[in-house]
């Protein structure tokens, strides 16, 4: 499911349990569709489970671009999820995870966050402000710091740089002539709605994080994924997102929140594509080219065009 279908079926879902209705046959209905991949729970069931550790890792290394030596080998869940149980938002990341490197070098801790929506430029502020929680934790009061590798990685549909042709960003601190100056600290922005709004500009990259963006915009969509069985990966990835994995309880917790925005948004812009059809077929075009223009099924064109043949 897209963000906006997957939010209308959470809320059709709640409209279920406050009528006292049977959540588990309205969830049954959906079993063999995707979830939205993006949203808060459900990224945090699929990637911070103990039996996709290999999943997460690879979508970790293909954010951080590393390989070879550099690569995150064996990484260690902090907030997993837990079967069975809703969870609490005890710690501020989506996800939060650590990795040993041996006794000379300073392990990792990688944060995975997932940001929707900008809200006026504060997620700048969160993110500084994120970044300065995990730094502090990583020392014990009144201790010397010595601090860890932080890799703080930001999936994110707002443009952090829209001037920007690129849709992975590295930031660290630097001085004026770009020379690094602390290395053990990097946020990695991956711009995702600048990737699919560009996609032709972007089809001849084949990297590792753009097949995974790629693949999770196939499964959101629902479309053709022929393309990506043959990875192993994407194979786990496209059982882990089916709807049948996740129980109505689960799907009614806190952590699948944020959707009311993505409703209002889907049902704003539905207004406005009616609206339009409504407009295209007084001037008497033909219902293929308004379904193109608006983006709405020739069915629901046709229900359209006998409300106003009736008026």
């Amino acid at each position: 499911m897209t963000r906006e279908e997957f939010a209308l079926f959470l809320k059709d879902l709640r409209n279920v349990q406050d009528r006292g209705g049977d959540v588990d046959a309205y969830v049954k209905q959906f079993e063999n569709r995707n979830v939205y991949f993006y949203n808060d729970g459900c990224i945090k069931k699929i990637l911070a489970s103990e039996k996709n550790i290999a999943l997460t890792t690879d979508l970790i290394n293909a954010a951080l671009n590393l390989v070879g030596s550099d690569r995150i080998e064996n990484p260690k869940l902090v907030n997993p999820y837990v079967p069975g149980e809703l969870g609490h938002r005890s710690i501020e990341p989506d996800l939060l995870l650590t990795n040993e490197r041996g006794d000379k070098i300073p392990r990792d801790r990688i944060s995975i966050e997932i940001q929707h929506e900008n809200h006026k430029s504060l997620y700048s502020d969160r993110l500084v402000f994120c970044v300065a929680r995990l730094t502090n934790n990583m020392v014990p009061k009144g201790a010397v710091p010595q601090l860890e590798n932080l890799h703080v990685i930001s999936f994110q549909f707002f443009d952090a740089f829209k001037d920007s042709p690129n849709y992975r960003h590295t930031v660290q601190l630097r001085n004026q002539e770009q020379i690094v100056y602390f290395e053990r600290q990097t946020v990695t922005l991956v711009e995702v709605g600048k990737f699919l709004r560009q996609a032709d500009k972007f089809a001849s990259d084949n990297c590792r994080i753009a097949l995974w963006l790629r693949a999770i915009d196939a499964l959101n969509r629902e479309d053709d994924f022929s393309r990506y069985e043959g990875d192993p990966m994407f194979r786990i990835l496209q059982n882990e997102v089916k709807m049948s994995n996740f129980t109505p309880r689960y799907m009614l917790n806190s952590w699948m929140k944020d959707y009311d925005d993505a409703v209002l948004r889907y049902e704003g812009a539905q207004d406005k594509a009616r609206e339009m059809a409504a407009a295209m077929l007084a001037e008497g075009e033909p219902v293929d080219k308004i379904a193109k223009y608006t983006g709405l099924s020739e069915s629901e064109i046709l229900e359209i065009k006998a409300t106003l043949d009736q008026k």
